[in-house]
């Protein structure tokens, strides 16, 4: 049977390589491996995402912001977050352990170690109830529906009143069935961005607009 990135794959042999990343002009250099999602280059849908969600979360970082990142893999989205402001504080949780070794290598080589906490986690299992400003994802679509709908119906409990839930899914991959789900625990969802068959959906905790 294949290894897949969402489980924890130690026994791989090591395929090592570096990986650019460049959000609002802030750029990151990632070490990614064998055995985790997108090692050779910070997927497409992973950038949308970023470059839909980072302003809203950049904005509210005038102070102190906390961020979940569900499924980090090696970091791309939550370091890249961690990046823009000294402000924004993220919590990485992932089951992949080598994903998470790197994701802590990753964090110290872009001078956000201080930012960032990182976890061993099955989407939220092991999280204690801690509310977040932000809770962020690209969810691993091969894991299964299941998953996935856990991974978005599950992100309300971790929120903040106020706070807003981002995922990216593609159209053919079940997106407007997604957007379904969280309508039913949420009272705003929007897809906020459609690009080349990505949707980010976006959904707001107890307020009536998601982009102010």
């Amino acid at each position: 049977m294949a290894h897949q990135y969402f489980e924890n794959n130690e026994d791989l042999a090591h395929e090592r390589q570096e990986i650019s990343l460049e959000l609002l002009n802030q750029k990151l250099t990632l070490i990614s491996d064998s055995g985790v999602f997108s090692r050779e280059r910070v997927d497409y849908g992973t950038m949308v995402l970023l470059k839909a969600s980072a302003p809203q979360i950049l904005a509210e970082a005038t102070q102190k912001v906390t961020v979940l990142d569900v499924g980090c893999g090696y970091g791309p989205i939550g370091l890249s977050l961690a990046k823009l402001s000294a402000n924004i504080l993220v919590t990485m949780v992932d089951v992949n352990e080598r994903a998470l070794a790197l994701a802590a290598e990753n964090a110290e080589k872009n001078g956000v170690k201080a930012q960032v906490e990182i976890l061993k986690s099955d989407a939220y299992t092991e999280l204690s109830p801690e509310k977040f400003d932000f809770v962020i994802t690209n969810p691993p679509i091969r894991a299964g529906k299941k998953v996935v709908d856990q991974m978005l119906s599950g992100s309300h409990d971790f929120l903040n009143e106020n706070g807003t839930f981002f995922a990216v899914l593609q159209k053919k991959q079940g997106a407007p069935s997604a957007k379904k789900l969280l309508a039913s625990v949420y009272p705003n969802v929007e897809i906020i961005k459609r690009d080349k068959g990505y949707y980010i959906l976006a959904a707001r905790k107890n307020f009536n607009e998601i982009n102010r």
